[in-house]
């Protein structure tokens, strides 16, 4: 098997291209003498000719022109290959993986993401329940969470900074609470399924969020709609999902009312990753964000 180098095949596309070893030396800005022994090595190593010389004009032989359009195309696949490598550091750098809660408004994570573009910062997003979020930062699928909060310590791995708070009530289809006198008690609430945004593996959120006894759990936003709009429950959920706009869903007035019904929103995060820069730049960007959102 023949071995060419890149530096052969460049002065040999050269020197096709421009018909002189003088235009080509100077394109590529090589001594002429270094380009023709190139050439030479080339030819010698392929056991034919490439050039035919007339005077100082060199003009491909047959199989020159044959050599010439895959040289040339091979030449272009190096030269991406050679940028894409030199960006590598730069994308390696510039890439955050956001892991957030099912409550974390949409608003929100859109302007994030919108910043984000325009400092070409590439934003992976994955929605997740706090247990699975810490797991993620600890193993480094992910360098940022966006969470609510526990009322506890993070541990010694791990550091947090408080967000923004989310407004919570209790929401369902008309038809589904139409036989049960209002106010609702958290009796009445405990006998009728309540669909969940967290999994139950996720035990203090779960214990904060769960009333009833039997539950249905999802974690995106149209199924959850589905769910209330069909009659199969009801859900405590954050007010800026906007509930009341959906189809037949209402507020359900409760005995425990909608005053001061709210929940704490944390950024979390492990400490000495590599991506220090990009991550404090992003942090301080956040509460902005948050406000901005109308939260």
């Amino acid at each position: 098997m023949l071995t060419y180098s890149f530096a052969q095949l460049e002065a040999f596309t050269a020197v096709a291209e421009h018909g002189s070893l003088s235009k080509a030396a100077l394109k590529l800005k090589k001594d002429r003498t270094t380009l023709r022994d190139l050439v030479d090595f080339l030819e010698d190593g392929l056991g034919y000719t490439l050039f035919l010389r007339e005077g100082r004009t060199l003009r491909l032989t047959p199989e020159g022109e044959q050599l010439q359009r895959q040289a040339h195309l091979l030449i272009r696949q190096v030269r991406a290959f050679d940028a894409f490598a030199r960006e590598v550091p730069k994308h390696t750098a510039q890439e955050i993986a956001l892991v957030y809660d099912p409550f974390t408004p949409r608003v929100f994570l859109q302007a994030l993401i919108a910043v984000m573009a325009k400092q070409k910062i590439r934003l992976s997003l994955i929605c997740a329940a706090r247990d699975e979020a810490e797991s993620l930062l600890a193993s480094g699928q992910a360098d940022l969470g966006i969470c609510q909060a526990h009322n506890c310590s993070v541990g010694n791995e791990m550091e947090w900074r408080a967000l923004g708070a989310i407004d919570l009530d209790f929401y369902a289809s008309e038809e589904r609470v139409r036989d049960i006198a209002s106010p609702l008690s958290l009796l009445d609430l405990s006998l009728i399924p309540q669909i969940v945004m967290h999994a139950a593996s996720d035990e203090p959120v779960a214990r904060r969020l769960q009333i009833s006894g039997h539950t249905i759990f999802t974690n995106e936003l149209e199924i959850l709609r589905g769910l209330l709009e069909q009659g199969c429950g009801w859900g405590f959920l954050p007010t800026h999902f906007q509930a009341t706009r959906w189809e037949k869903v209402k507020r359900l007035p409760t005995e425990v009312g909608s005053q001061g019904i709210s929940q704490t929103m944390v950024t979390i995060w492990k400490p000495g990753s590599d991506k220090r820069e990009e991550m404090n730049e992003m942090l301080s960007l956040l509460p902005a964000l948050w406000k901005n959102s109308g939260l």
